[in-house]
């Protein structure tokens, strides 16, 4: 039967437009209905005011995800001690750039990586973490279409090899930094330059003559590259 109640609940939690209905479950015992509660987008700011202090961090993940959070709300929870509740305000699509900028100073390394991924960041904050010395947090800001032209150069000469295959294999990457990638000494890099369809016949025609069996088969399998060259492979 309280299986049945508990049901009950939850779906007021997500259905219900009445203030005292939902005020009532905010303060329910069980975490799930608060989290229904935390996340409708139903729920007044009052309500996810006092839930942004709750004891579970599911339910302050929630309110830190809800667009009607008010953002002195917010900003408070950009400290939260728990740091998946930090994780979910830094990949949140709707977090303000001054609350991404403090999180992009975070001692944990998945809230650096939603800020570079977060197309919301300042391209102050972007910079800074180009120079992250986590390489996941660069590899995030390949994701990044917000990046500049000058981050994307730094990326493709990163130190790891996956963050420059990041770079190699991105559309958005221009034909000069996939041209200086396809001399990369790193053989999966020429491979991911190889497969990516934004390259020019000038690259498809100098990866085609690589050393590596394995670039050559990349070529080959690009749908750019010319019935000549498949000839010559």
């Amino acid at each position: 039967m309280d299986e049945v109640h508990i049901e009950i609940r939850l779906k007021n939690a997500r259905e219900s437009n009445s203030d005292k209905v939902l005020s009532q479950l905010s303060l329910d015992e069980n975490e799930e209905v608060r989290c229904e509660v935390a996340s409708s987008l139903k729920t007044p700011r009052y309500i996810l005011e006092r839930l942004s202090s709750d004891k579970s961090p599911e339910v302050r993940c929630g309110v830190a995800t809800n667009p009607n959070t008010h953002f002195m709300t917010l900003n408070n929870l950009a400290s939260d001690e728990h740091q998946f509740v930090r994780r979910s305000l830094a990949w949140f699509e709707n977090t303000h750039s001054s609350l991404l900028a403090r999180l992009s100073k975070d001692i944990d390394t998945e809230v650096r990586c939603g800020v570079a991924s977060n197309s919301n960041s300042d391209l102050k904050t972007l910079n800074e973490l180009s120079n992250d010395e986590k390489w996941q947090v660069r590899a995030s800001l390949v994701q990044n279409d917000t990046i500049s032209h000058q981050i994307r150069k730094i990326l493709s000469e990163d130190v790891n090899d996956d963050v420059r295959i990041l770079v190699a294999e991105n559309a958005s990457s221009s034909s000069k930094l996939l041209s200086n990638l396809s001399k990369d000494p790193r053989v999966e890099v020429r491979v991911s330059v190889a497969e990516n369809t934004s390259i020019t016949k000038e690259i498809i025609e100098n990866l085609a003559k690589d050393e590596k069996s394995e670039v050559r088969y990349a070529v080959a399998t690009n749908s750019k590259t010319s019935t000549r060259i498949l000839n010559q492979l």
